[in-house]
């Protein structure tokens, strides 16, 4: 007899698995990572919040045509480096000398005239106060006269301006005999009588002008390019000597007058017209500084590949230099922002590209470094002056007696 083996039935085996090891691939290290992050930026924040922060430092000033600087966006990206900003009030060169001296300087830090008369007025009247009054001369831009091509050359066909370099269709510069150039105006000759209509117009036809053969200023009461303009005008009509009397000064005024014409528009509207398709309309002959020019094909020319031969500059043969100057009103931010402006290589570089002559130890026209920039960006240079014979105002009293004599300012 077989005797058969109980049957066993086995119980049910539960696995129970363990648990992944913290540190293993799956978990451990991702953690490990993302507190790693966490931490750092903890200890960061903590340290930020425990360094002060260097605000950024609001610095106001009033000024006249040079605001075209503190306006270009690399300068005031520059500035902001140093966390500072510039806010700019706009005023011609006399109103900003009257509003500083008038005392309604509470928001202004620093006062930048465009020219030396405005200047002097500030200085000497806020000195003889006891104000503070701090001076940085950074840079110069002589006055010119701005015109195009075929204005030029009919000067130049009439003996009254010779072509610095390059042939008639060449040249971007010209030299000006401005006793001859008065002469014409006093004439009451046109650009018809001198032979304007020998050019055409893009359309082929003979250009006429019977205007009178001036320079159109932006106005000579609020403006130093129109002041010095007039004293330019008065220096050369005087026989080359500055007004040394009031009845010098009458007389001269009366003399002159005729020949000044104001468009009525600020400097930089004058500019501005000058480099529009319809700028000779407002007037074929502008007062303008250098620099304006210089900027101006540095950015044609980058921006299309070529200068613009259309238009040109005409030098007096009397130089005249504005010698604006950077005046701090109160310590603080103002006196900080000037010796930025005059020791940053960065900033006086920009200086230069915005076509203004900048002062160094070295070269104290300021004209070598620039002529080579713009030499270096494609756009001709002007010939270097053989002649140094520069322009005289009159004393700041008798300047202002012709400037209100001719502008009629007090009308």
């Amino acid at each position: 007899m077989t005797t058969d083996l109980p049957h066993v039935v086995e119980e049910p085996s539960f696995g129970i698995d363990r648990p992944p090891r913290f540190w293993g691939p799956r978990f451990g290290w991702p953690f490990a990572a993302s507190a790693g992050v966490a931490l750092v930026s903890a200890v960061m924040l903590l340290v930020n919040a425990f360094t002060p922060v260097e605000q950024v430092v609001t610095v106001r000033g009033i000024m006249a045509s040079k605001e075209d600087f503190f306006n270009d966006e690399e300068v005031q990206d520059l500035l902001l480096k140093h966390h500072i900003r510039v806010e700019v009030t706009n005023r011609g060169s006399g109103e900003v000398a009257h509003e500083v001296l008038d005392q309604k300087t509470q928001h202004y830090d620093f006062a930048f005239p465009s020219g030396q008369p405005a200047a002097d007025l500030i200085t000497n009247e806020r000195r003889r106060r006891r104000q503070y009054t701090r001076t940085i001369r950074l840079f110069t831009s002589p006055i010119v006269l701005a015109t195009y091509r075929e204005y030029a050359e009919t000067l130049v066909g009439n003996d009254v301006a010779d072509r610095q370099s390059g042939g008639p269709g060449g040249t971007l510069y010209y030299t000006l005999d401005m006793a001859e150039f008065i002469e014409l105006g006093k004439r009451g000759k046109t650009w018809n009588d001198i032979g304007i209509g020998a050019y055409r117009n893009p359309r082929g036809v003979s250009i006429t002008n019977g205007n009178r053969v001036l320079a159109h200023t932006s106005g000579v009461c609020r403006s130093n390019s129109g002041t010095t303009y007039l004293g330019l005008v008065a220096f050369v009509d005087n026989d080359h000597e500055p007004a040394q009397t009031e009845a010098d000064v009458d007389r001269i005024a009366r003399e002159i007058q005729p020949l000044i014409t104001a468009i009525g528009m600020p400097e930089s509207g004058l500019w501005q017209a000058y480099i529009t398709p319809e700028g000779k309309s407002q007037g074929p002959i502008v007062v303008v500084y250098e620099h304006q020019f210089f900027a101006y094909q540095q950015s044609h020319r980058h921006r299309t590949g070529r200068t613009d031969t259309e238009r040109v500059l005409l030098y007096p043969e009397q130089e005249f230099q504005t010698d604006p100057e950077y005046i701090s009103l109160r310590p603080g931010a103002g006196e900080r922002l000037g010796r930025l402006l005059l020791t940053d290589p960065q900033l006086r570089r920009r200086m230069m590209e915005l076509g203004f002559r900048v002062f160094d130890d070295t070269d104290a026209a300021g004209t070598r470094r620039l002529f080579d920039l713009l030499v270096g960006r494609g756009v001709p240079r002007p010939e270097e002056r053989t002649d140094y014979t520069r322009a005289e105002l009159p004393e700041l009293n008798l300047l202002q007696r012709l400037v209100d004599a001719v502008g009629r300012c007090s009308q």
